[in-house]
């Protein structure tokens, strides 16, 4: 499929520069975001922002690069993204999970649709991986639950599951809900997702069920929204383990302890709501 995108003129030849600029200077990277949502599933939006995705070091090297053709690029997290402006054009390289999962890798490059857009030969975000970075979208001011269920649908029952079941690792139980939601929304369309698939995930549960309470107070919900429970780990005492995760990720607790303030302070300042105009 070519991408028939829904954008201005101006703002698609600045992004055709940058992905022509990338793949002359041989940078690997995945266009993921609106526009990989477009390509797999027809639904165009009209976005002032670009994302790319690419492994930490390559990143570092197209921020260099972009920054010679007029955008101001610099680190916005030092555990997964880098931004890069020009006017009210941005594109985001992003190199990791905002909620330190996991940093991206080259399956990302590797399981990677090739087509073009603008006119530009690019490779798209594998399915598998964008339906996993999507799920841990999960906010109060943003879900991403209609983006998965759409590229679901629109795999035709092409996806490869048993990978975007082990991609999930130790969090499998989050693929479920969305599955379940696919179901419900396309009452016609479950045969989309194979049973055994299903039924692995709910036995995985039942499994669960049967075995002891853990002692420790664990709150996963930072996992999918960073602002709307500080509460229960500050407040409540829960353990937030992205600290655990930041850490297998080469940062400190520290980090997480410094988001979790910020996120307070955004939520005390009334910054974080659904925008009016939604």
């Amino acid at each position: 499929m070519v991408a028939e995108h829904k954008i201005d003129v101006e703002r698609a030849s600045i992004f055709a520069d940058v992905l022509r600029l990338l793949n002359r200077e041989r940078v690997p990277y995945v266009v993921a975001g609106a526009f990989a949502v477009g390509y797999y599933t027809g639904l165009w939006r009209d976005t002032k922002d670009m994302d790319l995705f690419l492994v930490r070091e390559d990143a570092e090297r197209g921020m260099r690069i972009l920054s010679t053709i007029g955008f101001t690029c610099w680190i916005e997290a030092e555990h997964w993204l880098g931004k890069c402006t020009r006017g009210d054009t941005m594109v985001d390289l992003i190199y990791g999970y905002g909620n330190w999962f996991r940093s991206i890798d080259r399956a990302w490059i590797d399981r990677a649709q090739p087509s073009e857009l603008f006119g530009v030969r690019v490779l798209f975000a594998p399915l598998e991986e964008m339906i996993l970075s999507k799920s841990f979208v999960a906010h109060r001011e943003r879900f991403d639950g209609a983006d998965i269920v759409h590229l679901i649908r629109a795999s035709r029952g092409k996806l490869d599951w048993d990978h975007l079941v082990r991609r999930y690792g130790e969090y499998q139980d989050l693929l479920l809900p969305y599955l379940l939601l696919f179901r419900f929304i396309y009452p016609s369309e479950g045969w989309v997702i194979p049973d055994r698939i299903m039924m692995k995930l709910i036995e995985r549960v039942k499994e669960q069920m049967n075995e002891p309470t853990s002692i420790e107070r664990v709150c996963r919900g930072p996992l999918l929204d960073r602002y709307q429970f500080v509460y229960d780990i500050d407040d409540l005492g829960y353990h937030d383990p992205r600290e655990e995760l930041a850490v297998a990720q080469g940062g400190t607790r520290e980090q997480v302890v410094l988001d979790r303030q910020i996120a307070r302070r955004m939520l005390e300042n009334g910054r974080v709501r659904p925008r009016e105009e939604w």
